[in-house]
């Protein structure tokens, strides 16, 4: 089975997350999009906040260390409201275009390139 996380941290926290993912060996790579978001704040009204959407497909057995990794290295201090989320989804299906292998095999980095980023 495959996982996709998809994790919005903080902007500022972005490289620390990535640096922590980049120590998890079998990651095949990270796509990330910067966000301008709005959320709540104590009064009621909506504040501009700089994200980052991070996503990872994984093999399920890497799934857990990867949330911990993000949940750990994007988490400011002792944790404030707006620092983040993480969401995991089952996969129904992946396909590596470049060689057509299917699921944890399209997920896994590829021999020939060193990297499934093809």
């Amino acid at each position: 089975m495959v996982k996709e996380i998809k994790a919005y941290v903080r902007e500022i926290m972005l490289e620390q997350v990535i640096s922590e993912l980049a120590h998890i060996e079998g990651i095949p790579g990270i796509a990330v999009v910067h966000l301008q978001e709005y959320g709540h704040v104590q009064d009621g009204g909506l504040e501009r906040v700089k994200m980052a959407k991070l996503e990872v497909d994984v093999p399920e057995s890497l799934a857990r260390t990867v949330v911990d990794a993000i949940v750990a290295s994007g988490r400011t201090g002792d944790g404030h409201p707006g620092d983040g989320k993480v969401f995991i989804s089952d996969l129904r299906d992946a396909i590596r275009i470049s060689d057509g292998h299917r699921n944890e095999a399209a997920v896994q980095i590829s021999p020939e390139s060193g990297s499934s980023n093809e």
